[in-house]
């Protein structure tokens, strides 16, 4: 029950790939077993009538199964089973996921991306009449419903909000002395109140912490 707190996405994705590749000797690129994070609210994918009526941006969840891959409208996605950290009374959730946002240095799927999707998507249904039939098919489509996913071993501060760890690690990342403002501060103090047991502060420079020495 640990987490790497990081400044950018960035960031957080070298540490994920090292975390996979060094410590969990995953190579590829996505496993059964990986803790993942939902980063854009889902409203499609949870069984009817549950208490919980959507899979919000930074739910987290274990990759039960990994089965079909296949790339479409310029995308590559992967049908999965989850099993949701915060909601486990719905079972095992099997889904699409979209394995683009993984190393993606956006929050979620940029919107290029998502326009080219979109844009697919129109003309595998031109063959219906209207628009409005048009935006009511791609609406339940379960390629544009796909889970827009990244790793959950480190994450940036905005998407650890909300949630504590046994150990928390924070990584300062680059910073120089004009950085150290207001902003710095409060995303300071969030990462560190992250952490329920342990704390680690990693890449600190000693020119934040104050000098006690007596006079």
């Amino acid at each position: 029950n640990s987490l790497m707190v990081c400044r950018s996405n960035k960031s957080a994705n070298v540490y994920n790939n090292q975390i996979r590749a060094r410590l969990l000797y995953r190579d590829e690129e996505l496993s059964g077993g990986d803790q993942i994070m939902v980063v854009r609210n889902n409203y499609f994918w949870l069984p009817e009538n549950q208490e919980t009526a959507f899979i919000a941006n930074g739910d987290m969840a274990k990759v039960v199964r990994v089965r079909k891959e296949e790339e479409r409208y310029g995308l590559r996605f992967a049908e999965v089973s989850l099993d949701f950290l915060d909601f486990p009374e719905v079972g095992t959730v099997s889904c699409k996921v979209i394995l683009d946002t993984l190393q993606a240095e956006t929050p979620n799927l940029p919107y290029e991306k998502s326009k080219q999707m979109f844009e697919g998507l129109m003309l595998d249904y031109e063959h219906l009449p209207s628009k409005k039939e048009k935006m009511e098919a791609i609406k339940i489509d379960p390629y544009y419903n796909a889970l827009q996913i990244k790793f959950a071993y480190a994450v940036t501060c905005h998407k650890a909000q909300g949630g504590q760890w046994d150990a928390v690690f924070v990584d300062q990342g680059y910073l120089t002395d004009e950085m150290v403002d207001l902003d710095f501060l409060r995303w300071l103090y969030t990462g560190v109140t992250r952490a329920k047991r342990e704390l680690f502060l990693v890449n600190f420079s000693q020119n934040l912490f104050a000098s006690t020495q007596e006079d």
